[in-house]
């Protein structure tokens, strides 16, 4: 696990005695950085695989996946060698109902760039700031207004390059792992259900493709019922009208948006309504408040077409999970496969609960938070005694909008409990456990530690390698 920041990094080796026969390596993004602070990182990949990848897994097209393949485009495409792409059935931009879906999606992340844009105009304009300040607690009402803006910033970023001209469609990065499939690796695009085997020099390893899903229902499901999944604060709601109405700012008319029939207006109204002393009661832009909810939609439906991937060693049964952001209705998803495959543990064919059963490594999804791992239908079914999680949350490179929900106290409690405090987390320096008795989440990891027996605790700082700056190694015997 590579320490670029929060987001993915990950490089897997697979040893047949000790020799390496197979490299694997998962997505390349934290949330922000520049060429000068990732490139040691990179290098150090390039070095750790000799510069040659078997096979590179983009999960989704988000920043914190796919950000270095951006600023870190010459090291990638110079000396480097990827034999094949996997990525999700939605980034065949050759398959129809993927352009129809790229194309509606679209629109709705511009709409997200537009709205981003026209509050940041509006919060920059000095009259907004001098007539707040005017009415009772309007310095208070601008800063809720900044706090609004920057989280919604944070939001668009994810899907957006730093680019002035607006939209262009794919983030930099994903265009460079798309080119790089075109130029010499091969790009398959999976679909779940699949079950990939027998790859040159990987035996007895097989790969199931979980997600994303096929169904468009279950990639916009966000959330279970109670019990199900963890708790999110808010229900979202979000019409169509919203994201049209706000990729009409630009060229909105707005004579014909009148809430009543205009024969009750009056005869002043507009003359009385731009009036500078009446600014503060002007209400043209309020809408746009309700942006929140649509930056959220177009987050979790991104996150839910992760390609997720079951890693099973056919010999000792035992599973790496990596489900990318997976939410909810990802997860749902993978329990209705019908894999068609002989069960290990019962006389009946092997279920995705099993695969979830004797899972010993699980990548967290999304960073902790409350919506990246599903509950009765995912964590609670992780039940094998050697579960080891890794999760990639880094408090000194992560939008300061996303510490109210990262970590999830709820999630912690859960996988200290299931690992015994086999928990890394990319950087664990001041993430807290529980801010009302301001808990640091390392001390509670040294806690659970503590409840290994010592052969447990001997076998676990043995496999473990957290000593490099660039990166976290865990060793696995199979």
């Amino acid at each position: 696990m590579f320490k670029l920041g929060t987001g993915d990094c990950f490089v897997i080796k697979f040893f047949s005695g000790q020799s390496t026969s197979f490299k694997l390596m998962i997505d390349a993004g934290c949330w922000s950085g520049d060429s000068d602070k990732i490139s040691p990182y990179i290098m150090a990949l390039k070095e750790y695989v000799q510069n040659q990848i078997d096979l590179l897994v983009i999960t989704h097209e988000h920043k914190d996946h796919v950000h270095a393949f951006d600023v870190c485009q010459k090291l990638f495409t110079k000396d480097f060698t990827i034999n094949e792409i996997w990525m999700g059935w939605s980034e065949n931009d050759d398959d129809p109902r993927v352009s129809d879906w790229k194309r509606e999606f679209g629109e709705k992340k511009k709409a997200l760039f537009k709205i981003t844009k026209k509050l940041k105009s509006i919060n920059e304009d000095p009259e907004t700031r001098s007539q707040l300040s005017f009415e009772k607690g309007g310095d208070e009402l601008f800063s809720i207004k900044e706090n609004f803006l920057a989280s919604l910033s944070a939001f668009s970023n994810l899907h957006f390059d730093d680019d002035p001209v607006g939209y262009k469609g794919l983030l930099k990065g994903m265009e460079v792992v798309k080119k790089l499939g075109k130029s010499g690796g091969v790009i398959n695009f999976r679909t779940p259900g699949e079950i990939i085997e027998k790859k040159v020099n990987l035996p007895g390893v097989r790969f199931y493709i979980l997600g994303p899903p096929s169904v468009w229902e279950e990639v916009k499901k966000e959330k279970g019922k109670k019990g199900e999944s963890y708790e999110h604060n808010n229900d979202l709601p979000i019409n169509e009208g919203f994201s049209a109405a706000a990729l009409a700012l630009d060229s909105l008319d707005k004579s014909n948006l009148c809430p009543f029939n205009p024969k009750y207006a009056a005869d002043n109204k507009v003359e009385s309504y731009k009036n500078q002393d009446n600014y503060w009661r002007n209400i043209d832009n309020d809408w746009l408040n309700s942006s929140g909810m649509l930056a959220l939609r177009i987050n979790s439906k991104t996150n839910n077409l992760s390609l997720a991937i079951a890693i099973e060693f056919e010999e000792s049964g035992k599973v790496l999970l990596f489900p990318g952001d997976a939410e909810f209705g990802s997860w749902e998803s993978w329990h209705k496969i019908n894999w068609g495959v002989k069960s290990r543990t019962c006389k009946g064919y092997l279920t995705t609960e099993e695969l979830l059963n004797r899972t010993v490594l699980y990548k967290v999804a999304h960073h902790l938070s409350h919506n990246g791992t599903a509950k009765k239908i995912g964590l609670d079914m992780m039940t094998n005694s050697e579960l080891v999680a890794m999760a990639t949350l880094d408090y000194h490179n992560i939008s300061s909008h996303w510490k109210s929900t990262m970590p999830n106290m709820a999630i912690i409690d859960d996988l200290l409990g299931k690992t015994k405090g086999r928990l890394l987390v990319l950087n664990e320096r001041d993430v807290p456990y529980d801010r009302k008795k301001n808990i640091q989440l390392t001390d509670e990891i040294i806690r659970h530690r503590l409840t290994m027996s010592e052969d447990e605790r001997n076998s676990f700082i043995e496999n473990l390698n957290s000593d490099n700056p660039l990166f976290i190694q865990f060793r696995i015997e199979v």
